[in-house]
């Protein structure tokens, strides 16, 4: 089998009728694109690289890159969908849910070279490369693309309804902010407590 390359993964987006999370699963795995082709494209900067290669309005294609002691904050993906595959280094991934007026750390795992993961409707996540020296790249792909996306500002309790080009980061910035939801949540850490 020939390996895929991102001209190809694109092209088979592009040729798609379904996006849904499965096929999006099915399209990454049939056109993968070479470890080489991908980190030759990402950027590891502080707190993260963000390389677009392709944004139609079904879909957004980037790469992630989280060197050591890189970050996102607590966001999600709006009305998309998503898929990643993890092409080096390794990430603690963070999953959270919003209830009533808590935000909610729920799940802590550490995502390794070659995992994928899926990233359903409403998701709220964030991911810090803690221990790996080695940079974690990770190829996303989100349908439709993300739009009216939310940062969590976990110390105020603050939500930002961010612009589409802005990143997962708590936006200092005023021209990336769509919306400022002040003091809306609490944060609690469930993972801690149940240790």
């Amino acid at each position: 089998i020939m390996p895929g390359t991102i001209h190809s993964l694109i092209a088979a987006l592009e040729n798609a009728d379904d996006l849904s999370i499965e096929s999006l699963e099915k399209i990454l795995q049939d056109n993968l694109p070479s470890d080489e082709e991908i980190r030759l494209a990402s950027e590891p900067i502080l707190p993260y690289g963000r390389t677009l290669l392709a944004l139609t309005d079904r879909y957004e294609v980037i790469i992630g890159c989280w060197p050591r002691d890189g970050w996102c904050d607590a966001h999600d993906h709006g009305a998309g969908v998503g898929i990643v595959k993890s092409y080096g280094g390794e990430i603690e991934h963070f999953s959270y849910e919003l209830n009533e007026k808590t935000l909610e750390l729920t799940e802590q795992f550490t995502i390794q070279n070659g995992d994928s993961a899926r990233l359903p409707v409403g998701m709220i996540h964030s991911l810090q490369n803690i221990s790996s020296d080695e940079p974690y790249i990770g190829l996303h792909i989100y349908s439709p693309p993300p739009k009216d996306m939310r940062v969590f500002d976990l110390k105020s309790g603050d939500i930002y309804h961010v612009t589409d080009d802005w990143a997962s980061i708590v936006p200092a910035d005023e021209k990336y902010i769509r919306r400022k939801q002040e003091k809306q949540f609490i944060f609690r850490n469930m993972v801690r407590e149940k240790v």
